[in-house]
């Protein structure tokens, strides 16, 4: 690889990154002074902001009580410390979010130089492709949006690669910061839950699966260790009760019983979301259903089997939706929905190229990842109601789908001399 190629796509990387900054303060300038109509949660959060700068007891928040203050600690904890020195409650989350989202394309980058780096198959193709993901990551609409407002998106997604990013230093990379590593795995797991804790769950439980798949791999045992304390402090912080004593049976215990909770839940939560939904995503009937006492609940063994029914169509809503036909309620799902375009030129790339390449380059390096991207979106489409809130979190697996592409997309020195010697045949002819 030539060194003259690194030093002008770092260049240019740097260049989105310094872009990015920009349009981020041009952004918090030209944003409302009140909760934005397409996000207005941010609203609750800027009020729960006051209300702990204030030094009120989280449990006695009138809205959603203590939950929502231990499930999103990552965006109010700063952003109440802001409020505290002057700054405005909505202002401050707002910052906070942004920030997070600047993060997160910082750590991109350094991760991806850091890559780079090492590799021998730099062209001009591989070069303009890493550009044009990183301009896509930095700048799609949506996903700019969403992290600039006061949301959980920027610090839930900031979290989660982090994570990731650690997995890949343990495995792939000869450094003397291993153990730096460790802790920043087991850190971002257990911030993860205090952003969104059903994402923590996910998150952790699919590290695992990974995991066990390599368990010859010596140090396997030790981040497997470090996945499992970071999803047991971070659940038990979420409970409000960091730091119970017990014995591993019991956190064990624990920890199946809130996972099973919260498949439980996934029905009525479902429901909820429908409720004053201008676009509503309509619950599919269901054949496993209870159906022989209508006035009993329906069965543990009923509820899961009908998840697992609905899910090729809820992940098929949840990733493609809203279209431009039919689903189109307001200007803002217009908007999403000329995005939707995008996302489903995505997709049928990443079919054509599997095909095509019968099968995934670099398959074990993306296979964390892959894990996730697959139990996060059959988990929100089961759970999601409504197609807005739906666009809105299908910005966490942005980053997934273009690592996907990249990989199938990059021409290495197989690729590039194929392509040459196919060059030449048509000069000849």
């Amino acid at each position: 690889m030539s060194a003259f190629k690194l030093g002008t796509l770092k260049e240019k990387l740097w260049a989105i990154v310094a872009a990015s900054f920009v349009a981020r303060i041009v952004m918090f300038f030209v944003l409302p002074s009140t909760p934005s109509s397409l996000a207005p949660d941010e609203g609750t959060y800027a009020a729960l902001t006051k209300w702990i700068a204030e030094s009120k007891p989280a449990a006695d928040f009138p809205a959603y009580g203590e939950g929502l203050y231990l499930s999103g600690r990552t965006i109010i904890i700063p952003a109440s410390v802001l409020n505290r020195i002057g700054m405005g409650e909505l202002d401050a989350v707002r910052l906070v979010s942004s920030f997070y989202g600047f993060l997160s394309l910082i750590l991109l980058t350094f991760f991806a130089l850091k890559i780079l780096n090492n590799s021998d198959q730099l062209s001009k193709f591989n070069s303009r492709l890493v550009l044009l993901f990183f301009t896509v990551f930095a700048f799609l609409p949506s996903h700019f949006v969403w992290s600039n407002l006061g949301l959980r998106e920027g610090p839930n997604e900031f979290w989660v690669l982090l994570a990731f990013a650690s997995l890949h230093v343990i495995f792939h990379f000869k450094t003397r910061y291993q153990a730096l590593a460790y802790f920043a795995l087991f850190a971002s797991i257990v911030m993860c839950f205090s952003a969104r804790p059903q994402v923590g769950w996910v998150l952790g439980i699919g590290l695992l699966m990974y995991l066990v798949t390599q368990i010859r791999q010596a140090k396997s045992l030790l981040v497997i260790i470090a996945v499992l304390a970071g999803v047991f402090l971070g659940a038990a912080a979420i409970a409000g009760t960091p730091g119970t004593p017990g014995t591993p049976g019991n956190l064990i215990e624990i920890a199946t019983g809130e996972v099973i909770t919260m498949v439980d839940g996934v029905p009525s939560k479902h429901a909820g979301n429908q409720v004053d939904a201008a676009s509503v995503i309509e619950t599919p009937s269901c054949p496993l259903a209870q159906t022989s006492v209508v006035s009993s609940p329906p069965s543990r063994v009923g509820v899961y089997a009908c998840i697992l029914w609905r899910a090729p169509y809820m992940t098929t809503t949840f990733l493609l939706r809203p279209f431009i036909v039919g689903d189109v309620t307001s200007t803002s799902s217009a908007i999403a929905a000329i995005e939707n375009l995008m996302w489903l030129l995505a997709f049928g790339l990443i079919v054509y190229f599997i095909v095509k390449r019968r099968g995934i380059p670099r398959f074990n390096k993306l296979a964390p990842s892959m894990i996730f991207f697959a139990l996060y979106v059959v988990g929100a489409g089961a759970y999601e109601g409504n197609m807005g809130t739906a666009f809105r979190h299908k910005s966490l697996i942005l980053w997934v789908v273009l690592a996907l592409l990249l990989s199938l997309l990059w021409r290495n020195s197989q690729n590039l001399t194929q392509d040459s010697r196919n060059k030449s045949a048509e000069s000849a002819v």
